[in-house]
């Protein structure tokens, strides 16, 4: 998708730079350093002494030098995000470093912070979209359907390499494999009510809406449930027409990429909050409740039993203790986040 490039045109409002007492010649003139429009470049920008220590940190970090010197030498507003350039002496190398997000540079490769700035922008623009074709989804919860994300993966790949109306009709089949998929892995004869007739094997509104009914049941679920249904519906038909559609656009089939994406997430999280079953307290009804006691109120749980703690034998407990570890007391420096943010403060 292309980026949106904000230019600045002829009507643009003269920047305003110097405002001068003429009054006596005793006075002296005051600079007011005014933002440029987009796309302008602001030279000799202040820093305050938060931005050098945070960019004198990152540099000592990330390059095992010590900062001999260092100046914010310009800013710039590309459409709607402003980087900041910096002008870096170490010890031994002299770097540039460009921010949002921040990266730094050996000013041996790049002999013009015009160019930099470039090369940060186009070099990050390709970061975030090889971001975008990963599972978005922790790894924990991307097991739960390894099938359905692996094809998501491959219309992602489908979406990327085409230009044409064909290709991104492809990106539809692609989609439609991947919400087959979906019921593939999550259908379940159990959800099936009794004497009811289980839906065909690639009948994707007749599963989903089981495995709605199974994942949120009860009145209390009642507004997840009808969401989750809607949303299956609504993302088939969409896929459906996008697989035929002969005047699809990049724009359709990036909607088709992230309606699918959205749908594998919220019924992945309706499986992890079906897991999730804390105890809450009869009285208060606070859930924080450990060992069957509140921990607000002190209302005991008479019917709890604590689990089953299996002992080591001698042999295992040995094996354990032979391998290395690293003991607690190797920590010499305690600190809060508290205690960090009012260092970032100070």
């Amino acid at each position: 998708m292309e980026p949106a490039v904000l230019h600045a045109g002829d009507n643009d409002p003269p920047q305003l730079a110097l405002l001068t007492k003429a009054r006596s010649p005793t006075i002296r003139r005051r600079r007011v350093q005014v933002m440029p429009p987009s796309g302008r470049e602001t030279e000799g920008v202040r820093a305050t002494k938060r931005e050098k220590d945070e960019i004198r940190v990152y540099v000592e970090s990330q390059s095992h030098e010590d900062v001999v010197h260092l100046e914010k030498a310009a800013s710039e507003l590309v459409g709607p995000v402003r980087h900041d350039i910096w002008d870096v002496h170490c010890a031994e190398n002299r770097w540039w470093v460009v921010t949002n997000p921040t990266n730094l540079y050996d000013q041996t490769d790049f002999k013009s912070r015009d160019v930099v700035l470039t090369f940060h922008i186009g070099l990050m623009m390709r970061v975030e979209c090889a971001r975008e074709c990963e599972v978005p989804v922790a790894p924990g919860a991307a097991v739960l359907l390894p099938g359905s994300w692996r094809r998501w993966q491959q219309a992602f790949e489908a979406y990327d390499s085409g230009d044409e109306a064909e290709a991104f009709q492809s990106v539809g089949v692609r989609l439609r494999e991947c919400l087959v998929s979906f019921v593939g892995e999550t259908r379940d004869d159990r959800l099936v009510p009794d004497r009811q007739t289980p839906p065909k094997a690639a009948d994707f509104k007749g599963w989903t809406e089981l495995l709605a009914n199974g994942l949120a049941g009860g009145d209390s679920a009642a507004r997840l449930r009808s969401y989750l249904k809607k949303l299956a519906v609504e993302t088939w038909d969409y896929i459906n027409w996008l697989t035929h559609a002969k005047n699809a656009m990049r724009m359709d089939a990036e909607i088709g990429l992230k309606q699918v994406e959205f749908l594998l997430g919220m019924f992945t999280a309706a499986t992890l909050r079906l897991a999730q079953s804390p105890t809450r307290c009869n009285a208060c009804e606070s859930y924080e409740v450990a060992a069957g006691v509140c921990r607000h109120c002190g209302w005991e749980d008479l019917t709890y039993e604590p689990p089953e703690i299996q002992g080591w034998s001698e042999e295992e407990r040995t094996r354990r203790l032979a391998e290395p570890c690293t003991p607690s007391s190797d920590i010499s420096t305690f600190i809060t986040p508290d205690d960090l943010m009012q260092t970032e403060t100070d």
